[in-house]
């Protein structure tokens, strides 16, 4: 028997019956209405290109990241901009 197969046959054995699964502590959700996301704007993200000046140095840094350079700037950005530090 191979890893896989064993760790299913593990999985099946320890697995609850979905019926034995409580879920009263978890409101159920039947729609999606009234669901507003947090950033509506950016809910479906967009992106739109623009022209930034960066110090070479910088720039020189990002490129040795390689292929998707500016989407890996982007997304840092993107998460201090989250965290609420920019």
């Amino acid at each position: 028997m191979d890893n896989l197969q064993e760790i299913m046959k593990i999985n099946e054995i320890n697995a609850v019956p979905d019926n034995e699964i409580d879920l009263s502590e978890i409101p159920e959700i039947k729609t999606l209405e009234g669901f507003k996301p947090v950033h509506p704007e950016y809910y479906k993200p967009v992106r739109e290109q623009v022209s930034i000046r960066f110090n070479k140095v910088l720039v020189d840094h990002f490129r040795t990241f390689g292929k998707g350079w500016q989407t890996k700037v982007n997304n840092f950005l993107m998460q201090e901009y989250i965290n609420g530090r920019i």
